[in-house]
């Protein structure tokens, strides 16, 4: 039996936490022995129930170099000898990578969903040139962005793996939002989803809905460390009465299914997961120029791509949509994401990746 070792010790629940989970369910599913290494009290009940993956919990992520951290990471892959290690957050490549090496581990995968700066050259040429670790990236766009620092990556390590979502079966019955917040029959439900954070840009949301009619409302799914932050400047705000916060939802396809359409107002992404899924649900959206959106929207041709922190160009993009000067077909949408981001794409590439050969 294959097995694999998904490093995520973390304190948020996001996208890649989320991300993590799915490729533990496939790759458990397939029949490889998965194991996911987690933080002390976050997150191991999310992992029950999911055939071939177990949670093994860690008392301490350690920094930048941590001895007993890294004896212990060896000790587990010692005996686990897994086929791969995976390091879902950039944060943990170094102990993650230097633990595997110790205990001989042969293929060391690590993600990077988002741009970051490249700090630590030497520690990053050790990683990527004397350890020979691979880097996964989801999206053609981040896989430039990395090519530029040659000293470090070329096509032979860091290898694009998108995303991948299954079609809706059933579509669901959707959150009733008129009900849930006594709007009228005419409003128009925006839907908004992440973690609270500077990032994410829903600061933005009262200025966005300033510049369009009063029967438009966002409500918002997700949690996170900024929450309290974000939502006391938001309240401070008069258009704060048509954002609905929704907290945490594990349901997110109810959700999908229950909004008009959806903006995505992030600073900076990787490749947008809650895009993909509001479009696997035919659902109009509206995006920032992330990385990622533009490969994801077909640029511009399945949906409304603006600038960054434009939003007057974001209020617009909605009001086409709530108007119809712009219109995209459901189906069409729905395709578009099965054909180019579905889950069998991902599957395969990411056995590949692990099991097989780099995918190019």
């Amino acid at each position: 039996m294959k097995k694999a070792v998904l490093f995520c010790p973390s304190k948020v629940w996001g996208g890649i936490e989320k991300n993590v989970r799915l490729r533990a369910r496939f790759l458990g599913e397939g029949g490889v022995q998965v194991t996911v290494i987690l933080l002390k009290g976050f997150f191991a009940e999310r992992f029950e129930g999911l055939e071939n993956v177990s949670a093994i919990e860690v008392p301490s992520r350690g920094g930048d170099f941590n001895l007993a951290v890294v004896a212990n990471y060896v000790r587990i892959l010692r005996r686990i000898r897994p086929d791969v290690v995976f390091a879902a957050l950039k944060k943990d490549w170094w102990l993650v990578s230097l633990s595997a090496t110790l205990a001989g581990v042969e293929r060391i995968v690590l993600y990077l969903g988002i741009a970051r700066r490249v700090k630590s050259p030497v520690k990053y040429f050790a990683i990527f040139r004397w350890m020979k670790a691979i880097l996964m990236v989801n999206s053609d766009s981040l896989k430039q962005e990395m090519l530029k620092h040659p000293r470090f990556f070329d096509d032979s390590n860091v290898v694009r793996v998108y995303n991948g979502f299954s079609q809706p079966g059933q579509t669901p019955e959707g959150l009733n939002f008129r009900a849930m917040f006594n709007l009228p029959e005419d409003a128009v439900i925006v839907g908004c989803a992440g973690r609270f954070s500077p990032m994410k840009g829903f600061d933005q949301l009262p200025e966005v809905l300033a510049r369009l009619p009063d029967n438009v409302h966002v409500v918002h799914a997700g949690e996170g460390e900024f929450e309290q932050q974000i939502k006391s400047a938001i309240q401070a705000r008069p258009e704060s009465s048509r954002i609905h916060f929704l907290g945490y939802q594990q349901d997110m396809d109810r959700f999908f299914a229950g909004i008009d359409l959806f903006l995505l107002c992030s600073r900076n992404e990787g490749m947008a997961n809650v895009l993909n899924e509001a479009m696997s649900y035919g659902k109009p959206v509206v995006s920032t120029r992330v990385p990622g959106s533009e490969e994801l929207l077909g640029h511009g041709k399945y949906g409304i791509l603006v600038e960054v922190d434009d939003v007057d160009a974001m209020a617009a993009g909605v009001r086409a949509l709530v108007d119809g000067d712009r219109q995209f077909d459901p189906m069409a949408l729905r395709q578009w994401i099965d054909r180019e981001f579905g889950m069998h794409r991902m599957v395969k590439d990411t056995n590949r990746l692990f099991f097989e050969s780099p995918v190019t």
